[in-house]
């Protein structure tokens, strides 16, 4: 786990910032950096030791004369490849996944990719064909940004080294602003909140051509079902959850340092801890295993009490940290330089100390539970496409039937019929309509409204699962991992996002994922013999919650304040209406939303990284 920066520019007055743009992500990689320089290109590392911890690891690698490669992440399966390929002929100096993928490149081409499990970005500099391959990871769990302009291609794993440009300048790409503030999403396609700032996206590679400086971007994996999978009932689907989930858990433990987990008292996280707990015991390492939690002595944004089941059940070493409303305020521009760009709730601010804690307790590299709801169909706003994909294709009385089935589960038949209701309808409809009755985004300026709102319906269940994958929740949850871990040097592995696990998940039926109102009903009965009744059965979800209604109220006169700044900042973009909603959710009058907190947000960011709204 890494950070890299690249330069591509005819001229060399340019590729000398590489030095630059590489040192300001110190904290992706404190153990060390790299430089190379070419006539043309320039690449840049920062190294985060996890494989081969000896200097045959370092990068940026040259290999057979001809490449030379900059890459972050993790190639789970490099094992299996490297002996693949040293059957082949090719012969390797180091320990690292380095060395194969540069290698499975220079074997393969492109096609290499499709050979990699694993969380990746890289860019390999071909001396002889004059390219720079870059490639992301199939579900963008590694990030890959961006700028081009006719002076230079330059490239990195954040958003804030383009800062360090002569020519680079901040300005405001409003229609973000709207994503954000209308559909809470920051990460649904290859724009950023900067204008002109990119980012390559999951599954996709960029070829640079070096004699012509022209560059050319193409899909290299499709989410599909497979054919192996879609046809499985109920048994051998649960059967075959249960052997990929265990093997993409046993990958992650692939590490010459420390690994942890992340351990919330959810489903999903509880998993992954008894998981490896087993294949511990397998060694008879169980007392290797530690964990790291956020709890808060509020009752009702807590859950110690299946923290402590877990921990005490499997005999595990645990750390707990306890985020407090009066360190969010004092820390918040440190935590938004990390986060390059606004997010949309403080429970960002959770899962950062939890980072914090890991590193504290030498804990380099962390498993967490990313990925499993949108795989797995985990939230609850799955119910209204669960009902209507029956609907849609004419299974009226089956769609009767999930809607009986949910509200078994104590939602009531008005909720259900909204949330089938709101997947119906475009967004753009259902947003003009919420104006009308609440004036609810009154506070943005309203040409705003009418010229960037976007459809996130989901007509189907299997629909909201591939959205929610590839351009909506996902995306945008794995760019707040990987800036929370990696400030304080800490790699996050998400065995969830193991391609086969999301795969069979994708292909196989619905009602095996979410049966009779039951959510992740496959992972439940997989994992049935491992977990505590407690833990399996659980029917909420909390996650890195916080108690962000109780903080809006116990420091209203700091977050008046601060919504009064943000308004100066977004300079007519936002009005004081954004006051009168704060104190309607503050005083009970409508319900809570995270608005007020995403507008806090805006205007630091703004006032944070100097950006220009035009």
């Amino acid at each position: 786990m890494c950070g890299i920066a690249g330069i591509i520019s005819a001229n060399n007055a340019l590729t000398n910032y590489i030095e630059d743009l590489t040192n300001i992500v110190q904290h992706r990689g404190p153990d060390g950096a790299g430089v190379y320089k070419d006539e043309q290109v320039a690449f840049g590392h920062r190294r985060l030791s996890i494989l081969d911890l000896s200097e045959l690891g370092k990068q940026p690698m040259h290999y057979l004369d001809r490449y030379v490669i900059t890459y972050n992440g993790e190639v789970y399966n490099y094992i299996e490849i490297r002996e693949v390929l040293e059957k082949g002929g090719y012969n390797f100096v180091s320990h690292s996944d380095t060395e194969v993928i540069v290698a499975a490149y220079a074997e393969w081409g492109e096609k290499c990719l499709e050979k990699l499990n694993g969380m990746f970005s890289f860019a390999i500099h071909d001396r002889k064909l004059n390219t720079v391959f870059c490639a992301r990871d199939r579900f963008g769990v590694k990030p890959f940004y961006y700028y081009a302009n006719k002076e230079a291609f330059v490239f990195g794993s954040e958003i804030k080294q383009f800062t360090v440009l002569p020519y680079w300048e901040a300005v405001l790409n409003e229609r973000k602003v709207v994503d954000f503030l209308v559909n809470d999403i920051i990460d649904r396609d290859e724009e950023t909140f900067f204008q002109g700032v990119k980012q390559l996206r999951g599954g996709h590679f960029l070829k640079y051509n070096l004699d012509d400086h022209t560059f050319e971007i193409k899909s290299w994996y499709h989410l599909e079902k497979k054919d192996e999978y879609a046809g499985l009932n109920e048994t051998a689907a649960i059967e075959k959850f249960r052997e990929l989930f265990t093997d993409a858990v046993k990958l992650r433990l692939r590490s010459d340092v420390k690994i942890g987990s992340c351990l919330s008292g959810g489903l999903d996280s509880s998993s992954i801890v008894s998981v490896v707990n087993e294949l511990l015991k397998e060694e008879g390492k169980t007392d290797l295993q530690e964990v790291v939690s956020a709890c808060f002595e509020n009752k009702k944004y807590d859950e110690q009490q299946y923290i402590d089941t877990i921990v005490k059940e499997k005999s595990i070493k645990g750390h707990k940290i306890f985020p407090d409303v009066d360190d969010l305020f004092p820390e918040l521009d440190k935590l938004l330089w990390h986060q390059d760009e606004p997010f949309g709730s403080t429970s960002i601010f959770a899962q950062w100390n939890v980072f914090r804690e890991s590193r504290k307790a030498g804990l380099i590299v962390m498993l967490d539970g990313q990925g499993a709801d949108e795989i797995l169909g985990g939230y609850h706003t799955y119910y209204g496409p669960y009902i209507l994909s029956a609907w849609k294709k004419g299974n009226i009385a089956t769609a009767f039937k999930r809607m009986r089935w949910v509200n078994g589960r104590g939602y009531g038949y008005k909720w259900i019929i909204k949330e089938v209701y709101k997947n119906a309808i475009s967004t753009g409809k259902k947003v003009k309509l919420q104006n009308i009755r609440e004036k609810r985004f009154s506070y943005i300026k309203e040409d705003l409204q009418e010229k960037y709102l976007e459809n996130v319906s989901y007509n189907c269940f299997k629909g909201m699962s591939y959205q929610q994958i590839r351009h909506t929740n996902l995306p945008m949850l794995l760019h707040f991992e990987d800036r929370d871990s990696m400030a304080f040097s800490v790699e996050s592995r998400v065995p969830f996002l193991d391609y086969r696990l999301v795969e069979l998940c994708y292909s196989v039926d619905e009602d095996i994922l979410l049966k009779q109102g039951t959510t992740k009903h496959i992972l439940r009965e997989a994992m049935k013999d491992l977990l505590p009744p407690a833990i399996k059965n659980r029917m909420d979800k909390m996650g890195f919650v916080t108690p962000e209604k109780v903080w809006l109220k116990t420091h209203r006169e700091i977050f008046l304040q601060e919504l009064n700044e943000a308004v100066k900042s977004l300079n007519g973009l936002i009005n004081e209406n954004i006051i009168s909603l704060f104190n309607d959710i503050v005083e009970d009058k409508i319900a809570f939303d995270f608005t007020p907190w995403k507008v806090v947000v805006l205007g630091r960011w703004i006032r944070l990284f100097k950006v220009k709204i035009i």
